[in-house]
């Protein structure tokens, strides 16, 4: 496993990191049993995977993880979960905060979380939010119950990044997570630039999602982009669906490339891959410590599908 550090928090983060969200949360949604779920995190761990995110909105996820790190010693892993405002009232206040963060130390069955980021913001929703529940982030943080506080961004409406460009001005933040990928690269211009001038860590989330599982299910994406007019390219091929044949080799393995790509901006601490698969994930951490894209497999990438901003 390849490692780099999570900012300014000096953490030692996997390059691949295990998410129990997504379309999979941890096998829940694909009816996986508890069982499958608790092997995924052993396989994780196996392959020296050591980030682990999840969120009270993830069904049992935090539950599932907690169960499966039993006898686990606690320094071989780092817990990242989430404070999800869309889980209290909208007139919470900081109770409600130290409430769900109680909640979720109990079910990983821990006394501290690594990482605990706000979940989900969105612009519009961003001031209110730090304001009525930072007071008591902080004061956790300095219980010990919490190490880092960051932030995560609203994938399917947020996707040219403002609410993180306002929190990465203000600077209150150690890390963020943000959607990041072939398809959406908009990060790279204001985004990871400002990541970088105040080290802040860097969570990458659906750099393969629902657009690159598959070429068929690639072709179907960018043939719909071209068709809504926002890729200026010919209809892609299933046996080479990114057009790869450009500058290097055609090829059908579009998970390989994806997660190459997000992994290849400086700016990157972790991708975060969701599965129920042990076997799933095992190829995804291949399809990541094989190699790297070529500095004209990566200009091509950007060239042809900067301008991008999709969600999904």
């Amino acid at each position: 496993m390849l490692y780099r550090t999570l900012g300014r928090t000096g953490l030692q983060v996997s390059l691949v990191g295990l998410g129990t969200g997504g379309p999979s949360q941890l096998g829940q949604s694909t009816g996986r049993s508890a069982d499958e779920s608790y092997a995924v995190v052993r396989a994780a761990l196996d392959l020296g995977i050591n980030i682990l995110d999840t969120s009270p909105a993830y069904r049992s996820s935090e539950q599932l993880l907690g169960e499966a790190l039993v006898g686990v010693p606690r320094d071989r892993y780092i817990l990242a979960t989430k404070f999800n405002p869309g889980r209290v009232a909208p007139d919470a206040g900081p109770d409600a905060f130290t409430a769900q963060l109680e909640d979720s130390l109990r079910y990983l069955r821990t006394d501290y979380i690594d990482v605990l980021q706000y979940h989900g913001v969105a612009p519009d929703a961003y001031r209110s939010i730090i304001d009525r529940f930072h007071p008591a982030a902080l004061r956790a943080q300095e219980q010990g119950k919490i190490g880092y506080i960051g932030i995560t961004e609203t994938m399917g409406t947020d996707v040219r990044h403002e609410m993180l460009e306002m929190a990465l001005q203000e600077d209150l933040f150690d890390t963020f997570m943000v959607h990041y990928g072939i398809l959406n690269q908009l990060a790279e211009n204001r985004v990871y630039p400002l990541a970088q001038a105040r080290n802040v860590g860097v969570f990458v989330m659906g750099p393969v999602r629902m657009s690159l599982r598959t070429p068929e299910e690639a072709v179907a994406r960018l043939t719909y982009f071209i068709q809504q007019g926002w890729l200026d390219i010919p209809i892609p091929s299933a046996e080479d669906p990114l057009g790869m044949a450009h500058v290097s080799e055609p090829t059908r393995d579009l998970t390989r490339v994806a997660y190459r790509f997000a992994a290849a901006h400086p700016a990157v601490s972790t991708m975060l891959v969701g599965t129920g698969n042990p076997e799933h994930l095992r190829h995804n951490v291949e399809d990541v410590l094989s190699g790297t894209l070529s500095e004209d497999e990566l200009a091509y990438l950007r060239h042809t599908y900067g301008t991008l901003a999709w969600h999904q």
